[in-house]
């Protein structure tokens, strides 16, 4: 549950409010033992002067319940704390209790934000005068079960259609029939709603749901009555087409689907699109299970999806192999960090003006894998990412890199404000232990934070939510400086640069290799230069790998560099030889 950390004067606050409920006392320690051992959660909170819900502590079985470290909300306003319960009558029925002191009990409070969902019953009540607690245990499988008796096995609830269970069904019956059948011929259809969870977040789950009925009508319009519709998962549909004359029909049917959602959604008084990834697995693909077959065609939507989405594959033997080995370095990842497999390369960042200095250097993962050798990032970061574990991985080239750079400083006085460029994955901001981690590769390798400057690529900014753009500008606020990798590639406003916390663009390598081909190119890095320039934000040039290049780039007011034309990326030995040629009275260059 990805929250800001409270201020030093909320958490002062709320260690008082612990305090006052904890005393030398033969009572208040038979207090804290039934805080410690209850097996029910509990929740304190605190009305401010002003109205507000502050969050005061828990017990450890709060933290249980709810996987979450409540420590680190201390202090919060309610609503900030405990996101999924705004907009309910939650935080009001709590000020009542607060103010009249009318005990407050809910059999079914459904609780879901970003990172955890559940159903609770929950006691509330005045411990003394705006001062409440908050008794609760968990309800998840009594309501999961509750709902299951309450509809059809084999139906969605939502929109109607089959559910996952029927669709399996009618898979495996049309597996046996195409046994018995030479003639019979089928085909599993996966469609998956591209950037569903937005809709949800910027509208409501309401205008969701509304969206996935829709859909699941256009489905259904868009082939026969004998092929079955189904939704089994959130956004995922799947169609089962069955007894036609032609693999050609799948096709016919999928462009009809893709003509039906590309109609706008209205929905709320807001008219907007939805595009899809769709798979595709045709009959004559041999599977050994329905599972298997709908895993086939949602392999294929898979490789739709990561190739741009709003886009069809069809599976095939050779994205079988390909998965197959995804998965294999999936599982070798995590060997992979327990056992140092992975290493950094360092490409240094060259200052050009009246001297040539050493800016400092970008910080570069690779993987030495037992096996297979040399692992470049291009083939293990998209898997990393698709897992979750670069959240794991991008730590520790943060930690990694600090400690090398913090080492060459000690070593070499030139190198005191150098900096170390280093990837932040989207994935990680969110994260509720985010800044404490943060703080502690700070603190654990000596690194100065205006030492550290972290890469973040432009649609993951333009993407980010309120509050990891606030955890980002603490960051500055403590001498993080940021950089937007890749830029020009995305879709950045100006009025929206202007708000985030950045100190250096990057100009893709991709427009630096064009800059010597067309007129356009340069004008374009003209562009990002003079917005750059404007912004009070340097330019960082990368994939230099010409003198040709880097003259056009100077002339346009380029003063960083990075690429071939001055190094390739370094082990950590030759990266030290490397910068001790900046040494005073060196000869610096390549």
């Amino acid at each position: 549950m990805p929250v800001k950390r409270s201020s030093k004067t909320a958490s002062a606050r709320a260690a008082a409010d612990l305090k006052a409920l904890t005393s030398e006392s033969d009572a208040e320690r038979r207090f804290q033992n039934l805080l410690k051992g209850s097996p029910m959660g509990i929740h304190f909170f605190r009305l401010d002067k002003d109205g507000a819900l502050i969050f005061t502590g828990a017990n450890p079985a709060a933290d249980k319940l709810m996987h979450v470290e409540h420590r680190l909300l201390v202090g919060l306003p309610l609503e900030k704390a405990f996101p999924g319960l705004q907009g309910t009558e939650t935080p009001e029925q709590f000020r009542k209790v607060c103010a009249d002191g009318v005990p407050w009990h809910s059999e079914h409070l459904d609780y879901r934000d970003a990172d955890f969902a559940g159903s609770f019953e929950m006691h509330c009540f005045q411990i003394e005068p705006e001062h409440i607690a908050c008794l609760f245990q968990d309800r998840t499988e009594r309501k999961i079960m509750e709902t299951r008796l309450r509809h059809l096995t084999q139906q969605d609830p939502l929109t109607g259609i089959a559910n996952r269970a029927m669709c399996l069904e009618r898979i495996e019956t049309a597996l046996q029939r195409a046994k018995r059948r030479a003639d019979y011929r089928h085909a599993v259809i996966y469609i998956d709603l591209d950037r569903f969870k937005n809709i949800n977040d910027t509208l409501s789950h309401t205008a969701g749901d509304a969206v996935l009925v829709d859909t699941a009508r256009r489905l259904r319009a868009s082939v026969r009555e004998l092929d079955t519709v189904a939704r089994i998962g959130s956004d995922e549909f799947v169609v089962l087409m069955e007894e036609f004359d032609t693999y050609k029909r799948p096709i016919q049917a999928i462009r009809r689907i893709r003509k039906a959602l590309a109609e706008p959604f209205v929905v709320e008084g807001q008219e907007f699109t939805v595009t899809a990834s769709i798979g595709l697995a045709l009959g004559e693909t041999p599977a050994a299970s329905a599972e298997e077959a709908l895993r086939y065609a949602n392999m294929a939507m898979r490789r739709a999806k990561a190739q741009g989405r709003n886009g069809i594959k069809s599976f095939t033997q050779t994205m079988l192999r390909q998965t197959q080995n995804v998965g294999r370095l999936e599982n070798d990842m995590d060997r992979a960090l327990a056992r140092g497999e992975f290493f950094l390369e360092f490409q240094p960042i060259i200052q050009l003006g009246k001297d040539r200095q050493l800016f400092g250097f970008e910080a570069l993962a690779r993987w030495q894998h037992p096996e297979r050798g040399l692992i470049m990032p291009g083939e293990f970061i998209p898997i990393a990412e698709d897992s979750g574990k670069v959240v794991e991985l991008g730590y520790w080239a943060l930690r990694e890199g600090s400690r090398i750079l913090n080492q060459w400083r000690t070593r070499y006085p030139h190198m005191a404000d150098s900096i170390i460029s280093v990837n932040l994955s989207p994935q990680q901001v969110p994260k509720i232990d985010f800044m404490p981690r943060m703080r502690e590769i700070l603190l654990d390798t000596g690194l100065p934070a205006r030492n550290l400057k972290l890469e973040v690529t432009e649609t993951a900014l333009m993407q980010s939510g309120s509050s990891v753009l606030a955890k980002l500008q603490e960051l500055r606020e403590m001498g993080v400086s940021f950089s937007v990798d890749d830029f020009g590639t995305g879709y950045s406003s100006l009025a929206y640069l202007t708000r985030l916390p950045l100190d250096h663009l990057k100009i893709d390598l991709s427009f630096v290799r064009m800059l010597e081909v067309g007129k356009d190119n340069l004008e374009i890095v003209r562009t990002i230069i003079q917005l750059a320039t404007s912004l009070r934000m340097e330019v960082v040039a990368e994939g230099v790998e010409t003198m040709s290049q880097q003259t056009i780039l100077t002339g346009l007011g380029c003063e960083y560099f990075q690429g071939f034309l001055f190094s390739r990326p370094l082990g950590e030995d030759k990266a030290e030889t490397f910068l001790k040629t900046f040494l005073p009275g060196g000869t610096s260059g390549r």
